[in-house]
């Protein structure tokens, strides 16, 4: 949907009745006793974005009231979240319907500027509501990445701190106590210890080692080669072997970190350093270490990548990813690869599940196309939600134009499928705009921007289709 089409109203210069919104806000945060910070960025954002407007308004053609606000309304609620996004939008609405929406300088209301203000509040709405909640998710992971990241590192300071405290008391204690006060130590830190011997390529590991393991619960002598390797996943054995044969060499320090999978299939990322020993002579006799299981941390670093990169609604890929794929294709298809075509899908009549339903019932349907639309498109291909109810299809290793005329067929079918939510049927449909690469352009911007209008031909034209970006009848990519 193009929210500043449907919103545009004309307006002459409105510098009067600005100064008078500017008055009103300033007044209204000035009464404010202690300033809460929600409230004072979204009232900044407003007022930036209110001076703004002005500033363009000689420049605009009419029918943008909004054109400065929507970012205003994104950017407050990225850095404070829903309540300044929503002090931002209230007085956006207000201010654009007084200074930019015709009558000017009065709160008229008719039909038509209803549904401009109820189209702002929608979209304003989905913005506060998706941004918000990316913002709780990010946040929570984030928060427990640098809380294991914490607990790591005390445990390392704990078992450095006591080993340098046994060190300072080595003349004076015997050897009982000093490997006392290390298995403390290690148990406080939960971290197992292993003495790998360069001569026989045999360890002694110790008990919480062997549990990390999934070797049993107590301390065993193992063969590095025939008992260890067999446990650690195939992508990691040979780089961690490197870098303990490289440490010997080099009679210097071993860390790294590598993936054990245990007997019942479970897989464990574990951290691992050690230090070389010598002998009399100077030569490696011993390599000695620490190892910690770091699983909790590693699934943490995964979710925010995935988090990064993906729709949290409906897992599809996020804008973030569609822009780094769609790049990556028309780079392909450059150096004289195969064609590919972009697909730009709009649901039809999703408005009206989300009117009478409710967001939920919204969110549901939104999550049932995601899943069928995944069932039709190829795992090569590449499907992602940009937002809203809008979604791309990237459709790679194209030779033809028919190809993409299944493809959007296949979409359209599927979707048109009434689906059950809450014990009753839904419908909805879509309308696709299919651009062709390189038949038409081979700039991202400008392809995606062919394939948009193709999609507003298919909603003009009885929605429920799709249409070309160019000619339908060319028979080629190129």
């Amino acid at each position: 949907m193009r929210t500043a089409a449907v919103l545009g109203a004309d307006a002459d210069a409105p510098d009067g009745r600005a100064i008078q919104i500017l008055k009103l806000s300033m007044a209204a945060s000035g009464r404010l006793r202690q300033p809460v910070p929600g409230v004072a960025v979204g009232t900044a954002a407003f007022l930036v974005a209110l001076l703004l407007r002005l500033a363009l308004h000689p420049a605009l053609p009419p029918g943008f009231p909004f054109f400065t606000f929507f970012p205003a309304v994104i950017l407050s609620t990225f850095l404070c979240g829903a309540r300044a996004g929503t002090v931002c939008a209230v007085l956006s609405g207000v201010a654009a319907w007084y200074v930019f929406i015709p009558p000017l300088g009065s709160f008229f209301l008719d039909r038509a500027v209803l549904t401009t203000l109820a189209l702002f509040t929608l979209v304003a709405g989905i913005d506060i509501v998706l941004i918000d909640v990316v913002r709780r998710v990010t946040a929570g992971l984030i928060g427990a990445e640098a809380e294991a990241r914490r607990l790591l590192a005390q445990q390392r300071r704990l078992v450095e701190d006591l080993r340098a405290e046994t060190d300072s008391r080595v003349m004076h204690q015997t050897l009982a106590e000093k490997s006392l006060l290390l298995d403390l130590a290690l148990k406080a830190a939960q971290a197992g210890t292993w003495h790998y011997r360069v001569a026989t390529g045999r360890a002694l590991i110790s008990a919480e080692m062997a549990r990390q393991h999934g070797l049993g619960e107590a301390e065993i002598e193992i063969d590095v080669a025939r008992d260890w390797r067999p446990l650690v996943h195939p992508d990691d054995a040979d780089r961690t072997l490197t870098a303990l044969g490289r440490a010997i060499a080099t009679r210097g320090t071993f860390e790294t970190e590598f993936r054990i999978v245990r007997a019942n299939g479970e897989t464990r990322w574990v951290s691992g350093t050690g230090r070389v020993e010598l002998d009399d002579r100077g030569e490696p006799e011993w390599v000695v270490g620490l190892t910690f299981d770091i699983t909790d941390r590693k699934r943490a670093e995964q979710q925010i990548a995935h988090l990064a990169h993906h729709d949290p609604l409906t897992g599809l890929a996020n804008r973030t990813r569609f822009r780094e794929q769609f790049l990556r294709e028309i780079a392909l298809v450059r150096r004289g690869g195969p064609g590919c075509a972009l697909l730009c899908l709009d649901l039809d009549g999703f408005k009206a599940v989300n009117d009478t339903l409710g967001h939920a019932a919204g969110d549901a349907l939104l999550r049932i196309l995601a899943d069928r639309m995944r069932a039709v498109v190829r795992i090569e291909d590449t499907l992602a939600r940009l937002g809203g109810d809008e979604f791309v299809v990237i459709q790679t290793g194209l030779h033809q134009p028919a190809d993409a005329a299944i493809l959007a067929e296949r979409l359209t079918r599927t979707i048109g499928t009434p689906c059950r939510i809450d014990g009753s049927d839904v419908s909805v449909g879509v309308s696709i705009g299919v651009a062709l690469i390189p038949a038409d352009g081979i700039e991202p911007d400008a392809i995606y921007q062919s394939a948009d209008r193709a999609l507003y031909q298919a909603k003009a034209q009885g929605r429920g289709t799709y249409r070309w970006a160019g000619r339908p009848e060319r028979g080629a990519l190129s």
